[in-house]
């Protein structure tokens, strides 16, 4: 595990180990690295005494459907056969990155 100290802070990967103290002097900064996923955990006297997690992102399978609902008929009349990019006389580097994969 790969570990920093700084401003008193230990770092690990997704971890922050950091005393009482600390935790209440950067207080925001530590909302600003729970927000991007990172856990803390906070000590007194050497010993956990909490652990903050971030809130876990959920799904809103009603708003999603509807989405797909929205978008449903836009690929109705799509033909892969006429992309542009695979057109004579489109610009000739265009596609050939795939030529070799299919």
């Amino acid at each position: 595990m790969t570990r920093c100290t700084l401003y008193g802070i230990i770092y690990s990967m997704n971890t922050i180990r950091i005393s009482a103290t600390s935790a209440r002097n950067n207080f925001f900064e530590l909302l600003n690295q729970i927000a991007l996923g990172t856990q803390v955990i906070i000590e007194r006297d050497s010993k956990e005494v909490a652990l903050i997690t971030p809130q876990k992102q959920t799904v809103n399978w009603v708003a999603l459907k509807k989405a797909s609902k929205a978008i449903h008929g836009i690929w109705k009349d799509y033909d892969p056969e006429d992309n542009p990019l695979r057109r004579k006389n489109a610009w000739p580097s265009l596609g050939k990155w795939d030529e070799n994969s299919s």
